[in-house]
């Protein structure tokens, strides 16, 4: 009896042929591409089934998918008995609804993963990317494969990223890039490993990879992510941060986004003493008074940790204002940045005397 146990069995029998010489199998079958190919593989199980058992070869098809779609398969299956893999990306090119159909069977049948898994890193590596490349041709369709496919990409990422702490900091130029990739990952996850990878990094970061980590530092839409990344800079400090790199975190001291200006604050408390250029100081001031309580949080915190670059009296005067703030957090970030100032401020004057 067909049903979908047998069909996934057929296809992972197939796939484990096909995992031996991927790109081989599809010159060979004379395919126009990897997407048509394993579409076709997908559905040889049922076509056989179509004519040996077509009772159960459409049940089984309706528990999967019983769309529009479905039934234009089943009119072209029993019109074409041996269609090709050509066939199918004319067949996939003309119907959006039978493009639908397609994917969800790839998907509920896991042809993409388990081609995968009996691949090496290389060749699932030229799978995934000519998958993707191919897809393009498909602007409106097989959004769930692509979807698959970034989920996919973001497991082998990860892995390649916890395989990096053998180095000890010690990064060749592959892995740097691999570093950069992560840091613009679709999983929030990824971004923020990466970010702590660099945050033990022994050499000095490249100026692009040095850029990019402060972007996610400071624009990044994930709050673990973004605290990673403003750690790492300041592990970093001594070695990445010049005075345009100060500049350019300042200058989201006073962007209109409240989220930039107290990610800004945020990165800058990270840097402490470095970031105790004036002009910062004086920004984180006026930020005390922000209409975000978040942003006047992290600027109560970072004139905190500056230190002693923070520690003047208009200063101390802004922060004793803020204790008075009806935020509990902002109230209690001002007072403790209060008490530290003021101890700054009167080993200061004892070292004057």
């Amino acid at each position: 009896m067909f049903d979908q146990h047998l069909w996934r069995q057929q296809l992972i029998d197939y796939l484990e042929v096909f995992a031996r010489h991927p790109h081989q199998e599809v010159q060979l079958a004379g395919s126009p591409g990897v997407v048509p190919h394993l579409a076709l593989r997908t559905l040889t199980p049922f076509m056989n089934a179509l004519y040996d058992n077509p009772v159960d070869a459409i049940v089984t098809l309706a528990t999967i998918t019983h769309d529009a779609g479905a039934n234009l398969l089943v009119s072209r299956m029993i019109r074409t008995r041996y269609p090709t893999a050509l066939d199918i990306e004319r067949n996939l090119r003309a119907s959006t609804d039978l493009c639908i159909t397609v994917e969800r069977l790839m998907i509920e049948l896991q042809t993409i993963p388990i081609a995968l898994r009996n691949l090496n890193a290389r060749r699932g590596f030229w799978l995934r990317s000519t998958i993707e490349r191919e897809l393009d041709a498909y602007p409106w369709s097989f959004v769930w494969i692509r979807d698959l496919l970034r989920e996919l990409n973001g497991q082998d990422r990860i892995e390649a990223l916890r395989r990096l702490r053998s180095r000890n900091g010690r990064y060749t130029s592959g892995d740097l890039t691999l570093i950069e990739k992560a840091l613009s990952d679709a999983a929030a996850q990824t971004r923020a490993y990466a970010a702590r990878l660099l945050g033990v990094m022994v050499d000095t970061p490249p100026p692009t990879l040095t850029h990019r980590l402060l972007d996610v530092a400071l624009r990044d839409s994930d709050a673990e992510t973004r605290f990673a990344a403003a750690r790492t800079i300041g592990l970093l400090r001594e070695r990445i941060i010049t005075g345009d790199a100060l500049a350019y975190i300042e200058s989201h001291l006073v962007h209109d986004d409240s989220f930039f200006r107290s990610s800004a604050a945020l990165v800058l408390g990270q840097l402490g003493e470095h970031a105790g250029k004036p002009t910062v100081v004086q920004r984180l001031c006026q930020l005390l008074c922000d209409r975000d309580a978040y942003a006047r949080e992290a600027a109560a915190r970072a004139l905190g940790r500056i230190g002693p670059p923070a520690a003047l009296p208009q200063v101390i005067e802004a922060l004793e204002q803020t204790t008075q703030d009806d935020d509990v957090q902002v109230h209690e970030a001002a007072t403790d940045s209060l008490a530290l100032l003021r101890q700054y401020a009167e080993l200061s004057v004892q070292a004057a005397a």
